[in-house]
């Protein structure tokens, strides 16, 4: 894959007054259970320790509707659930440190908490629309080309930062030429609520917050620049390796949320609004097509491994070593 950016992004400056607050939606902070000995998951068990992420996914519908209780029931288990962590960094950590066994993430934040361990695998992965993620500009930033000279927030080396770049080289623009800010979502949110950034690369129910910020248009979505970023479902080696039929189970549990989904399109809409999002926010969700659950198989290696090239391209991120074991495929054997 040849890449047309030869400098890297302008270093990061600190943008003054933007930390604190951000919209009531984003504030709630998950916590992470006491950490258990790592190698508890690696053996046979009968409860699945699940931690969800806030961010509404089908791994957080299968508690709202109990789908999760009852697959891992019926296959001789019980579910126990942790808090939502507020992203993946945090999650992969409780799953290395075995307190949990499944969690959530991104395929970018997955592959930067991978680097050279291979303990970690996915089992599912949400084939989307590319609709759900983006760069939103406020304030006549309505283009890829406006962002040339604009302030636009990211997270550091993982979805925000990987669609900028892959927007720009989509584009053909130099990263140098556009002055990144470096914010975690919460304070992200607040900066591009109250203007102290032009735009914003993001995904999921905070890129619909960025789209209900007065001013705000969509510069490009995920599906306009071809994004193969996912939500992935994570379990650990070790895990997968002593529970196969519980992870089955788990999998089973996503694709019927998924089935339910295709028939009704509210239901991640809903529980974004259960969880204190604005009508408005929710209803920028409900306009989202929904993803299908797929196993983690060959075709997942493939963007996998399209996306760790773009990392070694572009210096994104350290990409990992080697992704060709970070799958196992519940439904054909581990890849």
């Amino acid at each position: 894959m040849t890449s047309t950016i030869v400098t890297g992004p302008r270093r990061a400056r600190t943008l003054p007054g933007v930390l604190g607050a951000a919209l009531a939606l984003l504030l709630a902070a998950g916590c992470s259970p006491a950490p258990q000995d790592a190698a508890a998951g690696g053996e046979g068990t009968s409860t699945v320790r699940v931690g969800p992420l806030q961010d509404p996914n089908y791994l957080t519908l299968t508690r709202l509707a109990g789908s999760m209780e009852e697959t891992v029931g019926a296959a001789g288990g019980e579910v126990e659930w942790a808090p939502a962590f507020p992203a993946f960094a945090p999650t992969a950590e409780a799953l290395r440190g075995g307190s949990i066994d499944i969690g959530t993430g991104s395929s970018t934040s997955f592959l930067s908490a991978l680097g050279e361990q291979s303990d970690l695998v996915v089992f599912a992965v949400e084939q989307d629309s590319g609709l759900g993620q983006g760069i939103v500009g406020r304030d006549g930033v309505a283009t890829v080309e406006d962002l040339v000279g604009r302030t636009v927030a990211v997270n550091r080396g993982g979805t925000g930062e990987y669609l900028l770049l892959l927007a720009l080289r989509e584009h053909g623009i130099d990263p140098s030429t556009v002055d990144i800010q470096y914010l975690p979502p919460t304070e992200a949110a607040t900066a591009f609520a109250q203007g102290h950034v032009d735009a914003w690369a993001v995904w999921d129910q905070f890129y619909a917050t960025a789209q209900t910020v007065p001013g705000a248009q969509v510069v490009a979505s995920g599906r306009d620049i071809g994004s193969v970023n996912r939500i992935v479902h994570v379990t650990t080696r070790a895990f997968a390796d002593a529970n196969p039929e519980l992870l089955r189970a788990a999998y089973d549990a996503l694709a019927r949320e998924s089935d339910a989904a295709s028939s009704d399109n509210s239901r991640i809409a809903d529980l974004a609004a259960e969880g204190g999002a604005p009508p408005e926010v929710a209803e920028v969700i409900r306009a989202v097509p929904p993803a299908t659950i797929a196993p983690a198989d060959q075709a997942l290696l493939a963007e996998f491994t399209s996306i760790a090239e773009f990392y070694a391209e572009t210096g994104l991120a350290e990409p990992p070593a080697d992704v060709s074991a970070a799958v196992v495929d519940v439904l054909g054997g581990s890849s």
